[in-house]
């Protein structure tokens, strides 16, 4: 099954919410450094709590994430937006990831289905209710009748009434408000362009983008070629596998190395070297921060 493909089965609608729809695609997680910082929601992620990233589900929304491999699986709730890497459909927090045994790779094949979603917290400040006193009767038997108020009426001013009495007193009631996340606008330009997998041929015109990488952390690289060509024809055979986490190292123009990561530790990119080996994908890990 290709990580791209999204299926989705209408079970149940509830206020805009797809109860039983399915996805399936790649779930990564997030790195240790992000613990403490605000998602995109105003929430601030605690590596503890079993929450989640999800481009199109709302805050709150109640995820259970199923690996597909070894089937065991952990509900989330939303509390963020994302991931924005093209494959990957959730970001599980540091214990849900945990859960689904994967702290070791860097990502895994999952089901995404929905559960649910979680109730708004709202408060009610309610109207101070009137108790009537009793007062004995004046006829001396023991029985109490409601005591009426007396009216006020100015006798001596010269002033109407209306206009010297003090205007009632209104106790507010504060309306429910429930959380209503801002979506991100969609009047973005289209791209009309499509991911190269495979082989790129001989002639054409191709859209690429590159950006710096830190050198930080390590990684499995599964090439070392001699010219640009060949390095872009790797590329595109990785691309053609699904993987999106492709680095590229450059030696002097003399030598093109390409890799799989980041990862933060060294033991997260053993395990993810063991998994190529799975797939047929031979690599060895290397300090990304000693490369030149």
């Amino acid at each position: 099954m290709k990580a791209s493909t999204f299926i989705f089965t209408l079970v149940l609608s509830l206020n805009g919410l797809l109860l039983g729809a399915q996805e399936f695609g790649y779930a990564s997680y997030y790195s240790d450094d992000y613990n403490g910082s605000e998602t995109a929601y105003g929430e601030i992620y605690d590596r503890n709590k079993l929450t989640a990233a999800h481009k199109m589900h709302p805050m709150g929304t109640r995820l259970r994430v199923t690996r597909l491999d070894n089937k065991k699986s952990v509900i989330v709730r939303v509390n963020d937006r994302g991931p924005y890497l093209k494959g990957r459909i959730v970001e599980l927090s540091h214990a849900a990831a945990r859960q689904l045994k994967m702290l070791n790779e860097g990502q895994v094949e999952v089901k995404v289905e929905v559960i649910g979603q979680e109730a708004p917290i709202t408060t009610i400040k309610e109207e101070p209710k009137t108790v009537p006193t009793s007062v004995p009767t004046s006829g001396g038997t023991g029985t109490t009748e409601t005591a009426k108020p007396t009216p006020t009426v100015n006798t001596t001013s010269t002033v109407p009434p209306d206009t010297r009495t003090a205007p009632p007193v209104v106790v507010e009631k504060k309306p429910v408000v429930t959380e209503i996340p801002v979506k991100p606008s969609t009047k973005t330009q289209v791209d009309k362009t499509k991911l190269v997998r495979g082989d790129m041929g001989t002639s054409g015109l191709f859209k690429i983008a590159i950006s710096h990488s830190d050198k930080k952390g390590f990684g499995v690289q599964v090439a070392s070629v001699a010219t640009y060509e060949s390095m872009l024809d790797k590329v595109a055979e990785l691309q053609g596998k699904w993987f999106d986490n492709i680095l590229i190292s450059m030696d002097g123009g003399k030598k093109f190395r390409v890799i799989l990561g980041p990862f933060d530790t060294d033991g997260s990119a053993r395990a993810y070297e063991a998994n190529l080996k799975k797939k047929k994908i031979d690599g060895f890990v290397v300090n990304l921060a000693e490369m030149k």
